[in-house]
């Protein structure tokens, strides 16, 4: 399967968006890393809200799952 037929970014205007290139999810992976955050997919399995304030980092993604993926006890 192509990353672009499965990726969920709605971002098409996004240089590293795999439906402009043929790296696949490389350069959205490669850019993510070097600022410390998290591709935009993950927080989209999750849920389709937006994180707060546009917080990709690690701990805008902890908060994103503390939020989103309540635990039953």
């Amino acid at each position: 399967m192509n990353a672009k037929d499965f990726c969920s970014c709605t971002d098409h205007k996004c240089p590293l968006h795999p439906v402009n290139h043929d790296k696949g999810c490389d350069l959205c992976i490669i850019k993510c890393l070097k600022k410390d955050e998290i591709p935009s997919c993950f927080f989209k399995k999750i849920s389709l809200e937006r994180p707060e304030n546009e917080d990709y980092t690690f701990k805008g993604f902890s908060n994103f799952v503390e939020k989103h993926c309540k635990v039953e006890e």
